[in-house]
């Protein structure tokens, strides 16, 4: 950062898990993993004519159109029912399952069911929406698909089935943010909202180890140079390059310049019940084609996380091993606020129960139009009052600065509760885009003190 490079990190695969966000800093852009609109699904025709469909990414085709279909707690004769059922390994007997399709409860019975020779398998989803490379013709199929293949088991002798290959399908839903992708708040600085947007994460074609197999199966001797593979660390790759566009062409604008263009202009994302908003994608989903022309970005320098750390009560000695200089706190210093940091985005951890009033002062660079004037809209479907000072912004030149302060009035929210907004910036021609973010919350996510 004070070379001025950018450095942007992955936002962790722990989701969808509150607070498990395992990149906090503010001078970093950490980037949480969204869908794209291709899904890669996969199919099993049961001996009934019932078609399931579920996840995977199957290469293979069986030559054929049924195939003996097996339990894994009924193809064993070295473990008990459980851990058969699981296909735990070294419990499928290879003379019950040989060029069989066989039924795990364990989503890692996969492995097993290579060992023991099967044709094919059927496993239990764990998460919906990736789609994962298995050494063998196989698909995952959620609990109440799982639960009908095995009530059709039951109903005949001789059950059958055939897995089809797998083929890519149109999602409207996309983007959404991925069910592994780690969540807020930040667990480290409360008031610094985390992560800060989204980028393609799930069923991500890639670039891959041709020594290694895709299913890192020893059993599976195949060798790609691409493959299918989903996470934030994915994601983090289609975020750098987005950088590096913004980069290309402002050469002469500072990282935070660059991290603000992203966020300001990213694409606003539904907030659903599974993604629990703000927290799991930030400020949106990245857009490469606006990120270029932001119109006004959020600027910091080395001196204003300088006066955050001190804020926060950092030590003279611990400020310095992170600044790598003789950096001290003025008494002044000592009462930042961390929401006051210049950030494109704007959080506040409040007392649960009770009534709140926050302030938010926030300074704008003008990279868009010389001439221009830019009026506040706030956009919210929550119970917050919320007053921007000025309303308008008037520049006469490029590189001018305007401040603006945000105060925000609400009451008795519970514990865990979120309410969002958004703050955006128009001219007619530019938007400028920043989230709002209020939440209810215990000392659960506070910092320093435990954190040093």
């Amino acid at each position: 950062m004070a070379k001025g490079i950018l450095t942007l990190q992955s936002a962790g695969n722990d989701g969808p898990v509150s607070g498990s966000v395992a990149s906090v800093a503010p001078w970093i852009f950490t980037v949480a993993a969204s869908s794209t609109d291709r899904r890669i699904i996969d199919k099993v025709v049961l001996g009934n004519g019932k078609t399931l469909v579920g996840n995977s990414v199957n290469s293979f085709s069986l030559k054929g159109k049924k195939f003996p279909l097996v339990y894994g707690k009924g193809a064993s004769r070295e473990c008990k029912h459980l851990e058969a059922s699981l296909c735990y390994s070294g419990c499928l007997d290879r003379t019950l399952v040989k060029g069989k399709i066989v039924l795990c409860d364990d989503v890692n019975g996969r492995t097993e069911a290579k060992r023991a020779g099967a044709l094919g398998a059927i496993l239990p989803i764990s998460f919906e929406d990736i789609s994962f490379i298995l050494p063998l013709p196989g698909l995952s199929l959620t609990e109440d698909k799982l639960n009908a293949v095995k009530s059709y088991l039951n109903s005949t002798k001789k059950p059958s089935a055939n897995i089809l290959k797998s083929e890519a399908i149109k999602d409207n839903a996309a983007p959404e943010v991925a069910s592994f992708s780690s969540r807020g708040p930040n667990p480290i600085i409360s008031d610094i909202l985390k992560p800060d947007a989204s980028a393609p994460g799930v069923d991500i074609l890639a670039a891959f180890p041709p020594v290694l197999s895709p299913t890192d199966d020893t059993a599976d001797k195949r060798h790609v140079k691409y493959s299918v593979m989903s996470g934030t660390s994915m994601a983090c790759p289609h975020a750098a390059g987005v950088a590096a566009h913004v980069k290309a062409a402002h050469p002469d604008w500072s990282a935070s310049a660059i991290k603000s263009a992203i966020m300001t202009t990213a694409w606003p994302m539904n907030v659903t019940e599974r993604s629990e908003g703000e927290f799991a994608f930030g400020s949106g989903h990245v857009n490469p084609v606006t990120a270029i022309h932001p119109g006004l970005v959020y600027e910091t320098q080395k001196s204003d996380y300088i006066q955050l750390f001190c804020g926060l009560g950092y030590t003279a000695e611990k400020i310095r091993q992170i600044s790598g200089d003789n950096s001290s706190c003025s008494k002044a210093a000592r009462n930042t606020l961390p929401r006051d940091l210049n950030y494109p985005s704007m959080a506040a951890k409040v007392a649960v129960e009770e009534s709140f009033t926050i302030k938010f002062h926030r300074t704008v660079t003008n990279v868009g139009n010389a001439n221009s004037t830019y009026k506040a809209k706030i956009f919210s479907r929550s119970s917050l009052k919320i007053k921007v000072v000025p309303e308008a912004l008037s520049f006469k030149s490029l590189k001018e600065k305007k401040s603006f302060a945000v105060t925000i009035v609400g009451r008795d929210l519970t514990y865990n509760s979120i309410l969002s907004a958004s703050l955006v910036w128009s001219d007619g021609s530019h938007s400028v885009r920043s989230p709002i973010v209020v939440y209810g919350g215990g000392d659960e996510f506070t910092t320093p003190s435990a954190y040093n």
